[in-house]
């Protein structure tokens, strides 16, 4: 097991004299070297979570522990190890694209003709060197995002933390984005990656930690968080349009249905039903399916039964 970087001892956030909960009781340890995804939807309490690691909050009950100081004592130490992109990290816009670059990689200590390179550097990266001369309010958004990407490598920290970092992006941005984190992790960074995007984020992380209601609901390696559904298989349906109410109604009894577009569902089954299914949904000649496919569970589907079950338990208190 690899050192750990960061230790969280039952942290929670509380507003309004304990009326409103962002966090509630999370304790958890980031190893150095990983990617840690942290996963939920919006409101769940992620932005609350990181602000505490970077020491922008602190936090109302426990303690947030990096590499064995508390980080709302340390926050300077924290500040230069850490680098840390936000949801909106436009608060150089008035700077050229290349002056914000030199001005993080100065503020972290670095030289002035190494920030110059590495800036240089990075503007061809992010595919932004004709930009190098626009200030940053006069960028799109999605271009103020990748400079802010770039804000968040410079100077190489040991530890990135990127704040839904492919929002407002493009596909193509968003595949080079996670390049680069993959890349910078492959280099001995330790990341921690806060996204709703659990599809995308499958492709990158080794732990996942699930997110609601301000609580840790899960924590652990994306394959095992597998095995928690893996009793479970995923038939990918495609009905014939403007039937899939029909096709509803007749898949229901055999597991946890899902729909995913206007003529698309998708039925998790358990593993010794499945050759049942299969043979309803080939043999039936009622059932308006035009086209199908058994895949095993997704981090996606893992995601929204750990979800499912924490409503679930909620309901029932």
């Amino acid at each position: 097991m690899n050192p750990v970087i960061y230790e969280l001892d039952h942290v929670s956030q509380m507003y309004k004299r304990g009326k409103v909960k962002a966090n509630i009781d999370i304790s958890l340890q980031v190893q150095e070297g990983e990617i840690l995804g942290v996963l939920g939807p919006n409101g769940a309490g992620k932005s609350t979570l990181i602000k505490q690691m970077i020491g922008h909050l602190k936090p109302t009950e426990g303690k947030v522990i990096f590499k064995g100081m508390d980080v709302s004592r340390y926050t300077r130490h924290v500040a230069q190890q850490v680098a840390y992109f936000s949801q909106d990290p436009h608060v150089l816009s008035v700077l050229k694209a290349q002056e914000a670059l030199e001005f993080t990689g100065r503020l972290r200590g670095m030289t002035k003709s190494d920030a110059v390179r590495q800036s240089a550097e990075l503007l061809e990266m992010v595919g932004l060197s004709d930009f190098r001369d626009k200030q940053l309010k006069h960028l799109s958004g999605g271009q103020r995002r990748m400079i802010g990407i770039g804000t968040a490598l410079i100077g190489r920290l040991p530890v990135l933390i990127f704040d839904e970092p492919t929002n407002e992006l493009d596909p193509t941005n968003r595949r080079l984005v996670w390049n680069l984190i993959k890349e910078r992790n492959r280099k001995g960074a330790t990341i921690i990656l806060v996204t709703h995007n659990v599809l995308e984020a499958e492709q990158v992380v080794d732990r996942v930690a699930v997110v609601n209601h301000g609580r840790l609901l899960e924590i652990d390696a994306v394959a095992k968080l597998k095995q928690k559904v893996d009793q479970r298989l995923k038939f990918e349906l495609t009905t014939e349009f403007g039937c899939r109410e029909a096709a509803e109604q007749a898949l229901r009894q055999w597991g946890q249905l899902h729909i995913d577009g206007e003529n698309r569902l998708r039925l998790l089954v358990d593993k010794s039903e499945a050759s049942l299914v299969l043979d309803y949904i080939v043999n039936s000649p009622h059932l308006p399916i035009e086209e199908y496919a058994v895949k095993p569970p997704s981090l996606e589907d893992v995601y929204f039964h750990i979800d499912r079950q924490a409503e679930q338990e909620v309901q029932d208190v």
